[in-house]
């Protein structure tokens, strides 16, 4: 008996030692389960897998990638209800991933590691919503706004429900009390609001026509949003949120002067007239508060694939009024794609190296979503501008996305 009741006072380094050969998170749960002290031993995330991790949606069971990648590097992951083919990811932060149902378009938050899951408004909540017919099919068709000159058209629901939503990113995980997601939707790429709870998403409107954003982020209490021609956007988190928070809500167009609007730092060294839709821009905070664009570039090739050749990366410090080409991110790495535009300090970590872009795509306008296609996925690395691609020959329903626990 004696014996037994000494592996409740196992010590931590050799828990760790057996979670590092657990690749089922199922089995992780299991383990922490055996006692209450391994429980409180052990994080709700395995210590070891706090790095950057690719999801590859509906492949990981696939015999093949164990011949691709070794078998450290594949930790399975099951979602409860969760079908492939009737999911897409629209953005992921927080260990959280966005997902769109086709069938219903309904817009879930998933955690992988806890299982956890929420609902955020749905797609027939956005403002370009004019309302929604449903047919004996239960699918129907939807009547839109476009909000730039006010013309009404019909889509069917299921092409809408794949193509409304470009991204979406979140401030925060959702248990805290400031949460806030925005999403980038629209054929003009405009941005809308939620809090959790809310029932709608609410629109940020311009004023002027769209300036059909391609990447957003929240970044010291603002949001930053970048456009086509990489014009930089910033406004006010806390006074949406305050208008969020007001019953009944009053239109937010009257606030756009404390919202926020374009900044005056034009765009970077004024090659907008250069970039084209074959291009993509992010925008990340950076800890030393300054800001950084990256524009990345894709070769078009046979039959719409397009293939990353090159990126451009400029910082924009506190307090400047123009950007600057930079040619390192000396001790960074960023991760760009449906995520949260991010910068990582990677330290010694043996999967995140310093100094490199790592990349997904999120180049919608070139796929149909829900139907199996090539994805450009890599790692450049910018010392000697030498990109690694990842899984080049592999066909995935759902576009894979890094996340971040």
């Amino acid at each position: 008996m004696a014996e037994i009741d000494r592996w409740w006072n196992l010590h931590p380094d050799l828990l760790y030692q057996i979670t590092e050969h657990l690749y089922f998170y199922d089995d992780y749960i299991r383990l922490r389960l055996v006692c209450k002290e391994w429980n409180s031993k052990l994080s709700s995330i395995p210590h070891h897998k706090r790095n950057p991790w690719l999801l590859l949606p509906g492949t990981t069971h696939d015999s093949s990638l164990n011949h691709i990648l070794d078998k450290e590097q594949i930790y399975h992951v099951m979602f409860p209800d969760f079908d492939i083919n009737d999911n897409l990811i629209y953005g992921s932060g927080y260990g959280w991933l966005i997902t769109v149902v086709i069938s219903n378009g309904a817009i879930r938050m998933l955690n992988p590691f806890t299982k956890s899951h929420l609902d955020l408004p749905p797609i027939s909540t956005f403002p370009d919503v004019v309302r929604y017919h449903r047919d004996w099919w239960h699918v129907g068709e939807y009547v839109l706004v476009e909000l730039s000159d006010g013309s009404i058209y019909t889509i069917d629901a299921i092409s809408f429900h794949k193509y409304e939503i470009w991204k979406i990113v979140i401030s925060s995980p959702p248990d805290n009390e400031d949460f806030m997601a925005v999403a980038i939707y629209g054929e003009c790429g405009n941005l809308a609001v939620c809090k959790l709870n809310d029932k709608r998403w609410t629109d940020i409107p311009m004023e002027e026509i769209s300036p059909l954003f391609q990447d957003v982020i929240f970044f010291q209490d603002k949001i930053y949003a970048v456009d086509f021609d990489t014009n930089l956007y910033e406004f006010d988190k806390k006074v949406i949120m305050d208008e969020l928070g007001k019953k009944p809500r009053p239109q937010l167009v009257p606030l756009l002067t404390s919202i926020g609007g374009i900044c005056e730092p034009p765009p970077p060294a004024k090659l907008a007239t250069h970039y084209n839709c074959s291009m993509n821009k992010y925008v990340i905070g950076c800890v030393d508060g300054s800001l950084l664009m990256i524009v990345k570039h894709d070769d078009w090739a046979m039959k719409m694939l397009h293939i990353c050749n090159k990126f451009d990366v400029f910082k924009l410090t506190k307090n400047s009024k123009e950007w600057s080409r930079i040619h390192s991110l000396e001790d960074y790495a960023v991760m760009i794609g449906y995520n949260s535009s991010v910068q990582m300090f990677p330290g010694k970590s043996p999967y995140c190296k310093a100094n490199h872009i790592y990349y997904t795509d999120n180049q919608v306008v070139l796929h149909t979503p829900g139907e199996p296609s090539l994805q450009d996925m890599g790692i450049l690395n910018l010392e000697d501008t030498k990109t690694n691609k990842i899984l080049p020959n592999v066909e995935w329903v759902c576009p894979p996305t890094w996340l971040l626990p």
